[in-house]
Order: structure tokens, then sequence, then C-alpha cells
């Protein structure tokens, strides 16, 4: 009987542990799968433009894959555990930067909204992401940004840099 009250004492109290952990926001999954660093994809193939909106040309489509290869275009977002963000942008070997902060502003379903403020903002905006996989996501930037791609764009978890 002893035993049993024992038990019943510890399971409360893991509730009561996990219940708190869970409501100060110390374990979001949400929040977590999206830290780390993704890579945004400038394959475009026809399909994606098709899907995009852009174009269903061909030639428009040879035409932008050899102009992204061209600019040697590569963009990287960080989304840290501490809640800072930085993006890094490269065209012609030319890398541009910039850093601010991020949270999870809401969920519903498979889209989740986040708000990031970069250091130049008057007031942080909110990006629609919807998971693809565990390690691809699309989100589209909102009408009021500095970089208004209006289109899904896929983000990709960058690969895992080799130890030196």
């Amino acid at each position: 009987m002893k035993t049993l009250k024992q038990l019943i004492v510890i399971g409360f109290f893991g509730a009561v542990i996990a219940a708190g952990v869970s409501v100060s926001g110390l374990y979001n999954p949400t929040r977590n799968k999206l830290i780390g660093k993704w890579d945004v994809s400038f394959d475009l193939t026809q399909t994606d433009l098709r899907q995009m909106g852009v174009t269903n040309n061909p030639l428009l489509t040879a035409t932008a894959q050899t102009l992204v290869k061209t600019m040697q275009a590569k963009m990287q977002v960080e989304l840290r555990d501490d809640d800072t963000a930085s993006l890094g942008v490269t065209t012609f070997g030319f890398t541009t930067g910039d850093s601010g902060t991020w949270k999870v502003a809401s969920k519903d379903g498979d889209q989740i909204t986040i708000e990031i403020k970069f250091s130049d903002d008057a007031a942080p905006k909110q990006w629609t992401v919807r998971f693809l996989d565990d390690n691809t996501f699309q989100m589209a930037s909102p009408k009021d940004s500095r970089f208004p791609v209006g289109q899904m764009v896929v983000f990709r978890r960058a690969a895992a840099e080799p130890a030196s």
C-alpha cells in the first residue's frame, strides 16, 4: 500500500513538472523543429516555376536557371535556440546579411506562423511556414517584407559542416 501511494505521488509530481515545462515553453516541438540552419533552394525547375505561377515557358525556365547559376545566388537562414536569427545572402561572391529575433507566433494544423524582426525593421513581420518533412519547409514572405518574394520559397536543413 505504501508503494502504491509513493507511485501516485511520483506520478502526480511528474505530471505537474511535465505540464509546467510544456506551459513555460521549454519544450515546444514546433519551435525545436525550426531551430537550425536552413538553405534556400535556388535550383528552379520548370515544374517549380509553374507551381509558383511564374511561367509555363521552358525557354524562360532555362533562362532563369542560367541567371541563378551565373549569379551564384545562395541564401541561408539560421534560427537559434536563444531566439535570435541571422540571414546571409550571397550573389556574385559577395555576402550580405542581417540579424534579428524570432518566435513562433501561432500554429494552425500544418501551418506555423513565425515572427521575425530584423535589425532595421520597425516591427516584426509574420511569416507562414509549412513543413514538407522534418528537413524541408515552405515559407511565403509577408507582403510588406524587405524580401518580397511573393511566392513560396523552399528551405532545406543545411548539411552539418564537417568537424575540423
